[in-house]
């Protein structure tokens, strides 16, 4: 690219970094919506156990 800097390895780290972090989180978020009925009626049934 014209008139950028090389990134330092520092930067490519924290790139590296934050891209890893937004992979988990994507990943977590999957995980709740996938099993979102599953621990909905798992609440459901420990709210109608400790009435």
């Amino acid at each position: 690219m014209i008139g950028e800097t090389p990134a330092t390895p520092d930067e490519e780290d924290e790139k590296e970094a934050a891209e890893r972090r937004r992979e988990r989180r994507q990943r977590l978020w999957q995980f709740l919506l996938d099993w979102s009925p599953v621990l909905a009626e798992l609440a459901k049934i420990v709210i109608q156990h400790l009435s």
